[in-house]
């Protein structure tokens, strides 16, 4: 089984995708693989990848989960999308000193459900699970239950009072 951790930055993708790790899955992490690959180039703001250049270089890699913020792209069996209330995801992502544009950016796209709406138009399977306070390790535990099921669940968040 293929399985997609994908999320906007900060909702904990890679500490989820690290977890599987130490049950000894193989994991690819998309950040680190395309400016490894060579996938994308340096933009004026951020490193800007070209998908379907991934997605051709991925088809020949062997891995249980691909984990990042554009995992969804990729054709999996399950993509688990996680999701941060916006006002915790804020002050996650500026304990990380992120610019305040790249913040807000992040934020307003967990608020309007960017990185939920795209999975679900690539994925045949998606399921959501809220990392709002919660110890990775119950997230986690959360996730591969959510996995095994392999039922479609989401839709279960609205974080448009934050707008």
């Amino acid at each position: 089984m293929k399985i997609a951790v994908t999320g906007t930055p900060g909702t904990g993708k890679t500490t989820v995708s690290q977890l599987y790790e130490e049950e000894g899955l193989k994991v690819i992490h998309l950040t680190e693989y395309v400016k490894e690959k060579g996938l994308g180039e340096e933009g004026e703001k951020e490193f800007e990848v070209d998908v379907d250049e991934m997605r051709e270089a991925l088809k020949d890699e062997n891995f249980d989960v691909i984990e990042g913020h554009l995992a969804h792209h990729f054709p999996v069996d399950v993509c688990v999308v996680l999701r941060t209330r916006p006002d915790i995801l804020r002050e996650r992502l500026e304990e990380r000193d992120y610019r305040d544009e790249k913040v807000e950016e992040n934020v307003q796209s967990e608020i309007l459900d960017v990185v939920l709406s795209e999975a679900v138009e690539n994925q045949e399977t998606v399921v959501e699970v809220d990392t709002t306070e919660r110890r990775p390790e119950e997230v986690f535990e959360e996730v591969k239950r959510k996995v095994e099921k392999e039922e479609n669940d989401y839709g279960n968040f609205d974080w448009t009072q934050f707008l």
